[in-house]
């Protein structure tokens, strides 16, 4: 199936090339590509012989699918800009060296035809047709590309496919069904941190499988290391030696494993956010989080240069910080708060309500005095005023419940820079709660 995914990645430059960008000077637009190809997909067909046998249906399917992400990013960008965040780059062409795959439609039994062998195992049918001047003499024209698939749930009505052979997996893409629950009347304001993961306002702690990520964290370290050894002994620089391709064989490999490892990290991150947020949805009926700016948490220090001694810097804490925002990021915050969010949206009586965050873990939750005096420790809070002690990422999850209910008293739909998302519903939304979005169904 290599071919069928360099002839939809072919196709999707093709696309890609017809975008415009500003030049350097920011004074006009200019093609993307060097080469623009305005080509149709029969003028294709006829002068690009690797993409003359491509099924109809994986060959349109870049069309909408290019389009998509080029909006999607120009609209990310936008929401970001008012935000005064990073925007990021727009999207460029499709390299090879990412996971290849490729789309193809279903259009109502056309093509991608998923037939069930038994209860766990499948097959999905991907018909074609060689063109004449592509066929040898006696041979037909007609072919099937049959995957075998073992199915990890049941195969609802899809859209489309998407095919990953080199990961492994298949998606079947479809509207995702709304999650069942009912009223609970309860409600929780959650604390995200790198010591606790999620602290709840009940007393409650949900953390992430630190043990198993450390483990993997030491083996990235360790081929790292390796890897730089490779590179010393080069007398190269970094740059020139990967770059260059100056690089061993050995290099690559441990690059390749460390890939894994980084893929292998994330993956279970984020099958436990998966689980804690749809336990959060199906018990709470009010969820209240801090609407925190991660991208500030985690910039590095600024530089302080010595007045003294012109071109040296002093001590600006760098180092601690870099700390802080390795542990940052394998908490992935932002994670649980989207999952949060389009799950919320798909529950029927359930809310996410974001606040401001300011103060939260140095205001007591009980006489409400705040000061910097009243956090002992990281973990510990002590009211220097009323006494009260009690874990310091509890307290701060009682005040973040404290400041949701005071933003649903007065009726506001933002407290500071939080707002509310979504705001509680009424019960006939819960009918038709669904969003569209990729699930992974089967895999071969």
């Amino acid at each position: 199936m290599d071919w069928l995914c360099d002839a939809w990645r072919c196709r999707y430059n093709q696309l890609r090339s017809r975008r415009m960008k500003w030049n350097r000077d920011r004074s006009e637009l200019v093609p993307l590509g060097a080469v623009v190809d305005s080509r149709t997909d029969r003028q294709v067909r006829e002068q690009c012989s690797w993409l003359a046998s491509v099924p109809a249906m994986v060959l349109q399917s870049p069309n909408r699918i290019e389009n998509t992400d080029w909006w999607a990013a120009n609209k990310r960008r936008k929401t970001l800009k008012k935000q005064h965040r990073y925007p990021g780059m727009m999207p460029r062409f499709k390299s090879h060296k990412t996971d290849p795959m490729f789309v193809c439609w279903y259009n109502k039994g056309a093509n991608a035809v998923f037939h069930r062998l038994n209860k766990h195992h499948g097959v999905v049918v991907i018909s074609g047709q060689n063109s004449k001047e592509h066929s040898l003499p006696g041979q037909g024209c007609r072919y099937e590309i049959r995957i075998r698939v073992r199915l990890s749930q049941e195969i609802r009505p899809y859209t489309s496919i998407g095919v990953h052979p080199k990961a492994g997996y298949l998606v079947f893409v479809n509207d995702p069904l709304p999650i069942p629950r009912k009223r609970t009347g309860l409600e929780t304001g959650i604390d995200r941190g790198c010591v606790h993961s999620l602290a709840l306002s009940d007393g409650s702690f949900i953390d992430l499988p630190k043990n198993r990520l450390e483990k993997i964290d030491r083996e990235i370290r360790r081929r790292q290391k390796a890897q730089s050894r490779r590179v010393r002994q080069s007398g190269l620089s970094a740059k020139e030696y990967v770059r260059g391709g100056h690089h061993s064989n050995r290099y690559m490999q441990e690059q390749k494993r460390i890939s894994r490892l980084y893929r292998q990290a994330h993956n279970i991150i984020d099958d436990f956010q998966q689980q804690v947020s749809r336990r959060l949805v199906s018990k709470y009926d009010l969820i209240v989080l801090e609407d925190l700016n991660l991208t500030g948490m985690g910039r590095k220090a600024k530089p302080a240069p010595d007045p003294l001694h012109p071109g040296r810097f002093l001590p600006n804490g760098q180092a601690a910080k870099r700390g802080l925002n390795h542990a940052l990021r394998s908490a992935s915050m932002g994670g649980i708060r989207q999952k949060l969010e389009y799950k919320t949206k798909r529950a029927y009586a359930s809310s996410l309500l974001l606040v401001n965050p300011a103060y939260t873990s140095q205001q007591c939750s009980q006489c409400g005095h705040t000061c910097r005096e009243n956090r002992e420790s990281q973990a510990v809070f002590h009211c220097t005023q009323c006494g009260l002690m009690l874990n310091a990422d509890t307290n701060a999850a009682i005040n973040i419940l404290q400041r949701g209910h005071e933003v649903l008293i007065s009726g506001m739909g933002e407290a500071g820079r939080g707002n509310t998302a979504p705001d509680v519903r009424g019960e006939h939304i819960a009918e038709n709660a669904a969003v569209s979005k990729h699930e992974p169904t089967a895999s071969h």
